[in-house]
């Protein structure tokens, strides 16, 4: 058993690859925040159908969701340089993980969007009325009434979406960002030992989808919670008014 699986080695090596769990999360929630807030606005954009901007957002989504995650890694990372170069723009001083995060948002803000898109269309529509007749602007509205309720739908597909983007990290090795993934090969180069390694690789990502995951059931909790707490509040304030 020692010969061919070596446990202490998988012991030891696990504080080294943890070591580089800072990588991983930066680029997750990062991409998460950022990509986020940015798909809410594609979202609005193509329910309002903007002229000529809704048509290249869906292009954009198209693209992003047909096709492999690996591709627009490398079109990015390798691409971009190689286009602004010939238009007389250096940026050999940008750091790479710059291309890398700006990769991972477009994809998390092109997927979040169809999921902020449908549960905004899962919103009353007598809500934006409502809005509206109580003198809001459109913006207002959205800000205000409706983003908000959309959210608290979106909770689930969303940390999906998030869980999503925190295993696609381990592709970025393909670039030469050391991350868990990098690391754990650059070791096993050195000890032949890739099957521990990559078993300890396993329980690292287990850990944080894990930790994740059960953040977003709290999220989902906490804001269901509030959500039917000021609905429950507006009945009975209704109902008094009625009465009165």
């Amino acid at each position: 058993m020692g010969t061919y699986f070596d446990i202490s080695y998988m012991v030891r090596s696990f504080p080294a690859l943890v070591g580089y769990v800072h990588v991983t999360l930066l680029i997750t929630l990062v991409s998460a925040l950022v990509g986020i807030l940015l798909g809410c606005l594609v979202a609005v954009v193509r329910i309002n159908r903007i002229k000529g901007i809704s048509q290249l957002l869906t292009v954009y989504i198209s693209f992003t969701r047909g096709t492999p995650f690996l591709v627009q890694l490398f079109l990015i990372y390798f691409g971009a340089p190689e286009i602004l170069s010939h238009l007389g723009i250096s940026v050999k001083g940008l750091p790479p993980m710059l291309f890398v995060l700006i990769v991972f948002t477009l994809y998390l803000a092109a997927y979040s969007s169809e999921i902020m898109r449908s549960s905004i269309e899962a919103v009353a529509k007598g809500e934006k009325e409502a809005a509206f007749s109580l003198g809001m602007t459109s913006l207002q509205a959205y800000y205000r009434v409706i983003l908000p309720q959309a959210f608290i739908l979106a909770i689930p597909p969303l940390i999906n979406t998030v869980l999503s983007v925190l295993k696609g990290t381990s592709l970025i090795f393909n670039v030469g960002i050391v991350d868990i993934m990098r690391k754990a090969d650059l070791m096993g180069g050195n000890s032949q030992r890739y099957l521990e390694l990559f078993i300890d690789v396993a329980v690292i990502y287990g850990i944080l989808v894990f930790v994740i995951t059960q953040v977003g059931r709290a999220a989902e909790r906490h804001f269901d919670v509030a959500h039917k707490g000021n609905t429950e509040k507006g009945v009975e304030e209704s109902s008094v008014y009625r009465n009165y």
